[in-house]
């Protein structure tokens, strides 16, 4: 190895670096944009599904004995946060509040629901219960409701026929008897992901990968000012070369993954977000950041040898990039795809880099655990440098 000639090598590529503005803003604003702005919009989505009770009210025409149980055993339940009105609002005053996101549901007893729920129901008997669901309320959510508030009647309706028959009253499980626990291990214990522990890997890895517009830029405006012809006609080899080329960028994309996990600790809390927590070992975090590197430096090197010009390059590299992100679980995330697109998202590196950020952040594993992962992005990249050294020979020769 001509270690002078790579040391000239990677200050020539360093400086061209520096000098393209435009691309180094693309690698570190394009990212933390992202990062800051979906891990805010998400926020409550993410807190749903980690556990975030939404809010019912509760409006109880009837007062019986019947209707207070019933609601007692809402207020108890921990998946919804019951609040029971003092004053009734009228329907105007109701819909406000649903549109406005203030409650989530509007639960309704209607009169006559205590005297009801003893005798069998007629066919045109009016309902006991009317449900409101606020417009931005998920289908999921709402039959998770519905699912709580027909088994709720239908206790009570068992209570009601019981006593009737001078029956003992059925009593409600304790909450000692199931014991729950998660399959996280992050730092903060056993929690279930937050939108910015979804977010930060999701767009650093995206990021990552748009390493191929600014390389792609200066290797063929080199190639086409003759640059990379006169240095084949040092003593150079062409893996001195191209690694010279790739250190720089190696460095950047380390610097990356260091802002925005910086962001996502730091910066998302300042803006009233959640503070990015961090399981795991930082070496496998550090070697999980350079596989992702070695396969995102792979790809845009190979990119940049088979594109003619910079414009084609930057649209094959940014398209292949927002397709690997679509189906890779950046932009929409795994564990909401149907079965089917998990498999396909299997394909995507983006995915690979994303769940081993996942599995040492999130997760708390160490090497062992992202053994797959860097195994297969390292593979990937090169492979991916070693064909687009053949196909630059070609080229070059």
């Amino acid at each position: 190895m001509n270690w002078q000639g790579l040391n000239a090598c990677v200050r020539k590529e360093s400086l061209l670096l520096t000098r393209d503005l435009h691309g180094l803003a693309l690698l570190f604003i394009m990212p933390l944009a992202f990062v800051l702005i979906m891990s805010l919009a998400l926020q409550d989505q993410f807190s749903a599904r980690a556990g975030q009770r939404p809010a019912v009210l509760a409006i109880d025409h009837d007062g019986s004995a019947a209707s207070r149980s019933l609601l007692q055993g809402f207020t108890t339940d921990a998946a919804f946060d019951v609040q029971v009105a003092a004053t009734i609002p009228d329907e105007d005053e109701l819909r406000r509040r649903l549109r406005d996101g203030e409650q989530a549901f509007a639960l309704i007893l209607e009169k006559g629901l205590g005297a009801s729920l003893g005798t069998q129901p007629a066919a045109d008997a009016p309902p006991l219960v009317s449900v409101v669901v606020a417009p931005d309320t998920g289908k999921q959510m709402e039959a998770i409701f519905l699912g709580t508030l027909h088994a709720a009647l239908g206790r009570e309706r068992l209570r009601a026929i019981l006593a009737a028959a001078g029956a003992p009253a059925p009593q409600q499980p304790a909450t000692g008897e199931i014991a729950v626990r998660y399959a996280y291990g992050s730092a903060g214990g056993n929690e279930m992901p937050s939108a910015v522990q979804q977010s930060v890997p999701g767009w650093l890895v995206f990021g990552v990968f748009f390493v191929v517009v600014p390389l792609s830029n200066t290797f063929i405006r080199e190639r086409q000012l003759g640059t990379l012809r006169r240095l084949r006609s040092t003593n150079l080899s062409r893996g001195t070369v191209l690694l010279g080329k790739l250190i720089p960028y190696f460095v950047v994309n380390q610097l990356q993954v260091a802002l925005m996990l910086a962001a996502g600790s730091w910066l998302v809390p300042l803006l009233g977000g959640e503070a990015l927590r961090m399981g795991g070992s930082w070496l496998a975090l550090a070697a999980i950041a350079a596989a992702l590197s070695v396969a995102a430096l792979g790809l845009a090197l190979l990119i940049a040898v088979v594109s003619r010009t910079t414009e084609q390059a930057t649209l094959l590299g940014g398209t292949g990039n927002i397709l690997l992100a679509a189906i890779g679980g950046i932009m929409v995330p795994k564990f909401v795809m149907p079965e089917t697109m998990r498999h396909v998202a299997e394909w995507s590196p983006m995915s690979w880099g994303l769940e081993g950020f996942l599995d040492v952040m999130l997760r708390g594993g160490g090497f062992a655990a992202i053994a797959p992962e860097v195994a297969g992005l390292t593979t990937l990249g090169v492979v991916a440098i070693l064909l687009a050294g053949v196909l630059h020979q070609r080229r070059i020769d």
